[in-house]
């Protein structure tokens, strides 16, 4: 009996293949954020810098419902399927975005991972899967 559970405790959003741009990009970021462990205020502001770029008329309301599901997502999910989570953003990314914003969003993802002044492994891992999936280069600073 299941009337009283949720159906869909996966993902409150849904669907990976049924995020907007801005829900898709504001949880890729988030798992930058959280690769190492931790998200603070840096990376918070250059995520922000990162949707500001790419959705000037974007909701910071919405923005904000979006960042908080993928940390709760995010927190409950095994590192196997948190790095197979990035590959499907990647693949909707790649669907939703135009050639223009995502070739925005390597410099803003640099951005994102240098904001608090450390590159970790996980990071550089996530680095490496976006410029396989979306064709593009992040230019990291060799040392951090």
């Amino acid at each position: 009996m299941s009337w009283f559970t949720k159906k869909n405790d996966q993902n409150k959003t849904g669907s990976v293949d049924e995020m907007t741009p801005l829900q898709a990009v504001t949880h890729l970021c988030a798992c930058i954020q959280l690769s190492d462990g931790s998200a603070d205020h840096e990376e918070k502001v250059a995520w922000i810098s990162t949707i500001s770029t790419l959705f000037p008329d974007f909701s910071e309301k919405r923005a904000e419902t979006f960042i908080n599901e993928a940390h709760t997502y995010l927190s409950k999910i095994t590192e196997n399927d948190f790095f197979n989570y990035v590959e499907t953003l990647l693949v909707r990314i790649n669907a939703v975005l135009s050639e223009e914003q995502i070739k925005q969003l390597g410099p803003k993802i640099a951005e994102i991972i240098e904001a608090d002044g450390i590159v970790m492994t996980s990071e550089m891992k996530i680095a490496m899967l976006i410029e396989k999936s979306l064709s593009i280069k992040i230019n990291l600073d060799k040392e951090l």
